[in-house]
């Protein structure tokens, strides 16, 4: 089973400069929870670029990161380096988890696992599970339904979509509202649950982007 192809992470980088390298505003308290928790192996699922690899290694945790993309963990790699920090880099399609069960402390999966049909997320979301220690930390986003590109494209499957151009074209998009989003994590404990709706991007006006920023517990 795999959920899709990658991105060309030299296109995204170039199409939406700093948007990809910058870090993501929750990881910062994210950060500092996992550090009060004495958490030190931290999974970062979908990792691009490395940005949030890198700065959870600059934080003293150890990091191991995947993408599906090549060009996501050359440019991950060449950025831990650049940062003179380390962290366990592997090619993978996020169906794939080559891991032990309770082997992290906590999961970061930023932008990534909507990236596939309803039931690849459940299974990616058991694995989660399994994968995290009990009590572990889940810090994960997901599509909103108010999102503008929500039933545009490709059809695939109810409330999946893919776009038809672009460096996302035939990716799936899986749109999620706050009901649905609960149903996923039904075996989690949900510790928050954030809409947030970013404004266009400049030369990008027409497009309004809208995800939940969940935090969530594995039982324990």
């Amino acid at each position: 089973m795999t959920a899709g192809k990658g991105w060309d992470w030299e296109q995204a980088l170039t199409a939406m400069p700093g948007r990809w390298t910058e870090v993501a505003d929750e990881l910062f308290s994210f950060a500092n929870e996992l550090r009060r928790r004495r958490c030190r192996q931290v999974y970062d699922l979908g990792c691009g670029v490395g940005r949030h690899s890198v700065f959870l290694a600059q934080q003293g945790f150890e990091v191991t990161a995947a993408d599906i993309s090549s060009s996501a963990i050359e440019q991950t790699r060449a950025n831990l380096r650049a940062a003179d920090v380390e962290a366990r880099l592997q090619r993978l399609d996020m169906t794939e988890w080559p891991f032990a069960d309770d082997a992290f402390d906590a999961v970061v999966a930023f932008n990534v696992v909507y990236h596939a049909r309803r039931d690849q997320i459940e299974a990616i979301l058991a694995q989660i599970r399994r994968v995290l220690r009990p009590r572990g930390l889940l810090l994960v986003t997901f599509k909103s339904t108010l999102d503008s590109e929500c039933g545009q494209g490709q059809a695939l499957a109810p409330f999946t979509w893919a776009p038809t151009a672009g460096i996302e074209a035939g990716i799936a998009h899986y749109y999620v509202d706050a009901d649905e989003a609960r149903r996923l994590l039904e075996n989690f404990e949900l510790v928050s649950m954030v809409h947030k709706q970013e404004l266009p991007l400049a030369g990008d006006n027409e497009r309004h982007r809208a995800h939940w920023v969940i935090r969530a517990i594995a039982p324990g």
